[in-house]
């Protein structure tokens, strides 16, 4: 139980009213060597210990080695302070833990402060394929005045493919899938049931389902209205619109995801790239 202000006033009041330690422990839920600290600390100096937030050792400050390090790893690989530290273990040699390295990036103006205690994740079961190429996720997002289509590899998570233009169509999709297929066959296409992929009118009549069989695709749809089917395209989105004004080009951008960057869902204690994972998958 968490030792608070009008916990320690009733507590060393007990103490006074010549109740033993013991018993006095029990008002807040603390230990018996808490509350000859706290007692200590009030015979010392008459006054109430304080309690709360601002008390503790004060806050080193940062060596300009420490903010050099951190503003040079984030601004090239562009990933929250866990993954950092272990790049910066690895690239400088050097240790700065990653609730250190946070503190830093927020000091820097590259990360909010935390408001309250994260929430600890659940643990959820990964549906991937086993071997690169043998399914993809495309869909279409707008961020800002343009309309993005993207390819992303199911087993990596490499970006395959991606368009950025004024509006979204069929043609721009088959574009998008051409360049995908530069990489190799592809066996099966995830998508929602959007207009530039299905037809409007009749499930026969699709010039992008055409297209997918003519390259021996099949095409996968998504259930309506459950976004979590195609949710690894939908969590590329979200990087794309939080990093892709930080890259002059779409080229440096997809370069720094596919091989720059560590994803998490991969090898995460040998910072595998989408692009490494690529290759260690394809099947042989």
């Amino acid at each position: 139980m968490k030792l608070t202000q009008a916990k320690l006033t009733e507590t060393l009041r007990k103490l006074a009213d010549g109740k033993t330690v013991y018993q006095a422990r029990k008002t807040a839920g603390i230990s018996v060597r808490r509350v000859y600290q706290v007692k200590e600390a009030f015979d010392k100096t008459g006054e109430l210990p304080s309690i709360g937030k601002y008390a503790g050792r004060p806050r080193k400050a940062f060596d300009e080695w420490e903010i050099k390090i951190v503003k040079q790893a984030y601004e090239k690989y562009r990933v929250s302070a866990d993954t950092l530290e272990r790049l910066i273990d690895r690239d400088y040699k050097k240790h700065i833990g990653h609730n250190r390295i946070h503190q830093i990036l927020v000091y820097l103006g590259y990360a909010k402060k935390k408001v309250g205690k994260d929430i600890r994740k659940k643990k959820w079961v990964r549906y991937e394929r086993r071997h690169s190429l043998t399914a993809v996720h495309i869909d279409w997002h707008y961020c800002k005045g343009t309309w993005v289509f993207g390819v992303e590899d199911d087993a990596s998570r490499k970006l395959l493919a991606l368009i950025e233009t004024k509006k979204e169509s069929t043609n721009n999709s088959i574009i998008g899938m051409d360049l995908a297929l530069e990489h190799g066959q592809i066996k099966q296409c995830i998508s929602d049931h959007g207009s530039t992929f299905t037809s409007n009118f009749t499930d026969a009549d699709s010039r992008f389902r055409d297209y997918l069989k003519s390259k021996s695709i099949k095409q996968i749809l998504c259930k309506v209205k459950h976004p979590q089917s195609n949710g690894k395209i939908e969590k590329w989105f979200q990087a794309y619109d939080n990093h892709r004004k930080a890259y002059k080009t779409k080229k440096e951008f997809m370069f720094w995801y596919n091989d720059l960057k560590p994803h998490r869902s991969l090898k995460f204690d040998e910072l595998e790239t989408p692009s490494e994972a690529f290759i260690r998958k394809l099947k042989k």
